[in-house]
């Protein structure tokens, strides 16, 4: 399966060539996850419910997760036959160190600010950092351990995988505890981009060549999820994973379309700086929102816009200018903490 060249835009030097779709697709659903919590925060220090966004969040809620762990598992299998020391240094370590350094600040912010947000935090919190994640860092602890157990089960075959995730999915797990029960509800997504990567780049390259049809098509997948999510049959396993899955495919689609003909730029640099807003976008957010607020912005929606515009583009700004700097630690892993490649896996990557 390959790739239309028009998709792959040319990397810098050393750097890996990126599909501009898949990361638009990526742009997509950061903007899509820093949406949701912009919305909500809004909700709560107003008292109002943003109508608008709140829509928008809703018509969301069945793809914005799988989505974005359906695209984390497009190249995770290359990864998963990599030499054991790279796979623990790009997919374990990797997650690992950003997981514990912003678990630090954040709850470290939280601590300094105590009245800010809905989360009441003490230092206990930071004793819990190995098993239980603090706000949304659970997405980085996730890929994680997904990216863990597919190296276990890599020469399993998929449909075994592919049916224990499923029967975790139907599960409906529900602990109190983060991880056990985002593992249950998403798991079955990233197993899905692993197993169905050539199908899922089959279906850009269709919409690519098709982008009328491809359009039509995608207007109607999304049209259909909003048919099941303002319903209460939202509330059936079998028909909120069908509309997760409709969900995807149509967006895919669409930013695919968009992506082959120049108008996902944005989106796809967006989405190849992703993890610096994932990281990040907390505490521009939170300020915006209190500054918005004091300033006198009453309407919902207005105040949950302007902080989802500071939010996406602060944290972009701030890598950029400390990336040079001693600083640049908080978005890029330092050297002496990555593991160095044996000279074997050296040859073997060379030889490859």
């Amino acid at each position: 399966m390959t790739t239309s060249p028009r998709n792959i835009s040319a990397p810098a030097h050393g750097a890996k060539p990126r599909v501009n779709w898949v990361d638009a697709v990526k742009g997509l659903t950061i903007i899509l996850v820093v949406m949701k919590h912009t919305t909500y925060g809004t909700a709560v220090a107003l008292g109002d419910t943003p109508y608008y966004f709140n829509l928008l969040c809703e018509w969301t809620i069945p793809f914005r997760m799988p989505l974005f762990f359906l695209v984390a598992g497009l190249f995770a299998r290359k990864a998963l036959f990599a030499p054991r020391r790279q796979f623990i240094d790009s997919k374990i370590l990797h997650f690992l160190y950003f997981y514990l350094l912003w678990s630090f600040i954040q709850i470290g912010i939280k601590i300094a600010m105590p009245h800010e947000g809905a989360w009441d935090v003490t230092y206990k919190d930071l004793l819990l950092i190995p098993f239980e994640p603090f706000g949304l860092l659970w997405f980085i602890y996730a890929l994680a351990i997904f990216f863990a157990f597919m190296r276990f089960a890599r020469d399993v075959r998929p449909a075994i995988v592919i049916g224990f995730a499923s029967a975790l999915y139907f599960t409906r797990l529900h602990t109190g505890w983060t991880m056990p029960d985002e593992t249950a509800q998403r798991f079955i997504y990233f197993v899905l981009g692993v197993y169905g990567a050539p199908y899922v780049f089959a279906l850009a390259d269709w919409a690519i060549a098709h982008a009328r049809n491809a359009v039509l098509t995608g207007i109607a997948l999304l049209a259909l999820v909003a048919a099941i999510a303002f319903t209460p049959a939202i509330e059936w396993r079998a028909l909120e994973l069908t509309a997760a899955l409709l969900g995807a495919s149509g967006a895919i689609i669409l930013v695919a379309v968009a992506a082959a003909r120049g108008y996902a730029k944005p989106l796809s640099f967006i989405g190849s700086r992703s993890l610096y807003i994932f990281l990040a976008f907390f505490l521009p957010m939170a300020i915006t929102r209190v500054l918005e607020i004091q300033m006198g912005f009453h309407n919902a929606d207005l105040v949950t816009l302007g902080e989802l515009v500071m939010a996406i583009s602060v944290p972009l700004i701030v890598q950029h200018l400390l990336r040079s700097t001693p600083l640049r630690f908080l978005f890029e892993r330092p050297d002496a903490l990555k593991l160095k490649a044996t000279p074997a896996s050296n040859a073997a990557i060379a030889t490859a």
